[in-house]
């Protein structure tokens, strides 16, 4: 069996007995090894060759937590959502040679120098008890 078979047969048993629902990789794929009679040989030899295929297949797309689904079954908001999620990022950043805006930048400093005055209050407040100690102190020993 060829490896665009397997990818066929997956795409076929996506769409009429799993109802078009997601699936995980390795229910299709033991369905796939029991309807094919697959030898542990055979197994081992194309899963990887299958999961790499499924991950080029455009008729797929993941959609995390180990899902996948057709993608004639999704909406483009839906498979933007799916890629924004799994890369981790905005849409804007996949070209090459991207450079992000300078509201972008000023943001991250801000923040950085939020992160650096929650420090110095911290430094201040260290500061704060040490003096109160030492008051403490001097008045304990008076007594």
């Amino acid at each position: 069996m060829t490896k665009q078979q397997f990818i066929d047969q997956i795409y076929h048993l996506v769409k009429t007995e799993l109802n078009n629902k997601p699936f995980t990789f390795n229910d299709v794929w033991k369905k796939i090894v029991k309807n094919g009679k697959l030898s542990k040989d055979e197994q081992k030899e194309n899963v990887g060759v299958v999961y790499t295929d499924l991950l080029q297949d455009a008729r797929f797309v993941y959609t995390g937590n180990k899902k996948w689904m057709l993608r004639e079954f999704a909406t483009q908001e839906e498979i933007a959502d799916f890629q924004n999620a799994l890369y981790d990022f905005n849409t804007d950043v996949a070209e090459e040679g991207y450079v992000p805006p300078i509201s972008d930048i000023a943001e991250d400093e801000e923040k950085i120098e939020d992160e650096k005055k929650l420090s110095e209050e911290e430094e201040e407040d260290m500061e704060v008890k040490s003096t109160l100690e030492k008051v403490k102190n001097d008045d304990e020993s008076e007594e």
